[in-house]
């Protein structure tokens, strides 16, 4: 409070105190009830301007500070807005790279999975052949096997009916003389 105020407010106090007298109660006036008044809202506006006045400040820079953040959020949320708006815009060119991408994707993986099919194939292709010549040479092996036990038996058959006894004494000679030269 400046000096001017302080001197203005005692002598309004002075004023109202002396003007208010005994007189008027006395002639049924309201004059004192007003002036008691006066001096009291006068004595509360002195008393409480100074904490009313900083309140009222900060109340008024709390309610700038709430408008510059509302502003803000304003702001920010006009940015958010634009920008799902241009997102919203560009959505369907995505929807068409995604699916451009995944037929592509799906192309590659279609031709490896065929590649390796057809690597899958050759490899049993290539087994196979190996095991049906296990099987051909093995069938061919038992084949000779037997052509052979049969040369030997429709040999053995042929000499048993064309051999003569005198023949046989021969070829048992012939064996003994065969073993005593191995034997000396």
């Amino acid at each position: 409070m400046t000096a001017r105020h302080k001197t203005t407010a005692t002598f309004l106090f002075v004023v109202l105190a002396t003007a208010v007298s005994p007189v008027y109660a006395a002639e049924g006036s309201n004059l004192p009830r007003v002036a008691n008044f006066a001096i009291v809202a006068t004595l509360l506006f002195f008393a409480l301007r100074g904490p009313l006045s900083g309140y009222l400040v900060a109340r008024t820079e709390q309610i700038r500070n709430e408008l510059a953040d509302a502003r803000e959020k304003s702001e920010r949320g006009e940015k958010e807005r634009q920008l799902a708006v241009e997102l919203l815009a560009s959505l369907d060119d995505e929807v068409e790279k995604a699916k451009e991408e995944a037929k592509r994707a799906a192309e590659i993986e279609r031709t490896r999975i065929l590649k390796a099919a057809e690597a899958e194939a050759e490899r049993i292709r290539e087994i196979a052949r190996k095991e049906i010549e296990n099987e051909v040479e093995s069938g061919r092996r038992k084949l000779l096997a037997r052509a052979a036990e049969l040369s030997v038996s429709l040999a053995h058959k042929k000499l048993e009916a064309a051999m003569t006894e005198e023949d046989q004494n021969r070829l048992i000679d012939r064996s003994i003389e065969i073993l005593g030269k191995s034997g000396s």
